[in-house]
């Protein structure tokens, strides 16, 4: 079985806007999401006014879909006439960068009806802790929904956030570090040990948890197209030299 790109990155605004992606490093997770979201972007399920943001402080895995952004200035030109932004903040001001990240979703939601858009929180554990999480993302979380914003919160590690499980409407898990496994079965009943086995079976293939049905689904890895294709191609420094300064 294979992801719908709807299913993992559409604005659902009868559903919680939180979902979590995790997984140890090497495990597929970064490829899936940098294919799903290839998909998401060429797919008819998304409206011409939809956008996509990657939030990466990490700064690797998603420049196959577009050259990465310093800021979120640059990003927010960038999304005016594209369909997605990959942003490589400071790791200073990632949390200030991240604010108006936010702030700007938000404002473009309430200037124009038609707009959604999903944000992929990169190494979601730089902003959020078993006793902290910024006013910005609960702000996401609370009342985003409404707004058909979908916030998307990417890690190695499972969160330690109970708040930010109250949100969520799902998880999709790939491979699990051991010190996680008791935690899943705290929270939610679910037998770790059993769904390891079954992903280590298929080299990437991973789970996805409904927290509103408590099923889990297993999918196949995504395949990797032989050539990555960008939904933002890298534009040449010669190209400037030469543009009508009048047009």
């Amino acid at each position: 079985m294979l992801v719908s790109p709807s299913e993992l990155f559409g604005s659902n605004r009868e559903k919680p806007a939180v979902r979590q992606v995790y997984g140890l490093s090497g495990s597929g997770k970064s490829v899936m999401l940098c294919e799903s979201l290839r998909s998401a972007c060429r797919s008819k399920d998304f409206g011409a006014k939809h956008r996509f943001v990657v939030f990466d402080v990490k700064h690797d895995g998603y420049q196959t879909i577009a050259p990465p952004t310093p800021n979120v200035v640059t990003a927010i030109r960038q999304l005016n006439h594209q369909k997605v932004a990959v942003v490589h903040p400071d790791i200073k001001t990632a949390q200030d960068e991240l604010d108006d990240l936010i702030d700007f979703l938000f404002d473009a939601s309430d200037y124009d009806p038609e707009f959604s858009a999903t944000l992929i929180l990169e190494e979601s554990s730089t902003f959020i802790t078993g006793h902290k999480v910024p006013d910005s993302i609960k702000r996401f979380a609370t009342q985003g929904r409404s707004k058909g914003l979908t916030l998307i919160l990417v890690n190695q590690r499972a969160l330690s956030s109970k708040w930010t499980d109250t949100q969520s409407s799902s998880i999709t898990m790939f491979r699990m570090a051991i010190p996680d496994r008791k935690m899943l079965k705290d929270r939610w009943g679910l037998i770790a040990e059993d769904i390891d086995n079954k992903l280590k079976k298929q080299k990437f293939s991973f789970s996805h948890f409904d927290l509103e049905s408590l099923t889990t689904t297993y999918y196949n890895a995504v395949q990797i197209p032989k050539v990555r294709v960008p939904i933002v191609k890298h534009r040449e420094r010669y190209q400037s030299l030469f543009r009508n300064p009048f047009a």
